[in-house]
């Protein structure tokens, strides 16, 4: 892990990626934006419809974030996270709204045609920037020096109960030809388990002893899942806790969808516990922000 300053803004980067000068990333923390308590101060993210902070705060902390990667004024694509395992390729040429860090992103329907839903996006444009704001749920990028293909997924316990990490792996496989020997990944900062009390639904439903309702896991990931899925209970005065480990959990599925261990770095970072760095919307009640996490390839690279 390689910590980065540009004026006030702080992030980090995965070492592992050092070796692929072709690949831009930033993990940000909180700090070094414009937005005021209880958003303070790098918040990407505002409800579609107002509330929260404001939109203008918003969008400065966007380009304060690609400022700091030397991105300025780069076309940058997101998704609208919604807990599940699609996986989206961002194609210029299929008219991909490019406007996450300008004010028509705000000023334009916030509707599902204009903003995709889904919660992994891959890409190999270069130019290009990918990103997706969180708050507890993992982070997980995803690069292959091979295909130069760059990805980023959103893993709270549902879309990691449905194998958004697995899915992530088949479609880099299926839309670009990557093998998943040749994937790097990196896990960012999310809830640990010293924080994350869950329910037994939700341990029933990493087990397959329920089912989700709605966007049912694919049964092909089911072994997969199951097999990934990392408990524990901490007994505390009130009784027995169950804690699900996010970060674990996903390594083991990237290593489940072929990764090589080597080629997974971990940030064992909780947002619960470092709310002075990130935000953490179980630590802070939701009222808090999100902080965002940014990939891209070089315009000019070989």
């Amino acid at each position: 892990m390689i910590e980065q300053q540009y004026e006030n803004v702080h992030y980090l980067q995965f070492s592992h990626y050092s070796a692929f000068p072709e690949l831009i990333h930033g993990v940000f923390t909180r700090n070094g934006g414009v937005s005021e308590a209880p958003y303070n101060s790098l918040n990407t993210s505002a409800p579609p419809r107002g509330g929260g902070d404001t939109f203008p705060n918003v969008i400065h902390n966007r380009q304060l974030a690609l400022q700091a990667l030397q991105l300025t004024g780069a076309p940058s694509a997101t998704l609208w996270q919604v807990h599940g395992a699609d996986v989206l390729t961002m194609d210029l040429a299929n008219e991909w709204r490019t406007d996450w860090a300008n004010m028509s992103y705000y000023e334009h329907a916030w509707t599902p045609a204009a903003i995709r839903q889904g919660d992994a996006l891959i890409a190999q444009e270069r130019g290009v920037a990918l990103a997706l704001s969180f708050a507890d749920c993992v982070p997980i990028t995803f690069y292959d020096p091979v295909q130069h293909v760059m990805g980023i997924a959103h893993g709270g316990w549902r879309g990691t109960a449905r194998g958004i990490v697995i899915a992530t792996v088949e479609a880099m496989q299926k839309q670009f030809g990557c093998q998943p020997a040749d994937i790097y990944a990196g896990i960012a900062p999310a809830i640990g388990p010293c924080c994350y009390e869950v329910s037994k639904e939700v341990q029933d439903l990493f087990l397959g002893q329920q089912e989700f309702t709605d966007m049912p896991t694919n049964p092909a990931y089911r072994e997969s899942i199951q097999a990934s899925a990392r408990f524990s209970t901490v007994q505390l005065p009130t009784g027995p806790s169950l804690r699900l480990d996010l970060h674990e959990t996903n390594r083991q599925q990237l290593l489940l969808a072929g990764l090589s261990a080597e080629h997974i770095e971990v940030m064992p970072i909780c947002t619960s516990c470092h709310t002075e760095q990130f935000f953490s919307h179980r630590k802070e009640k939701g009222k808090t922000g999100r902080f965002v996490v940014i990939m891209a390839l070089k315009a000019d690279a070989e």
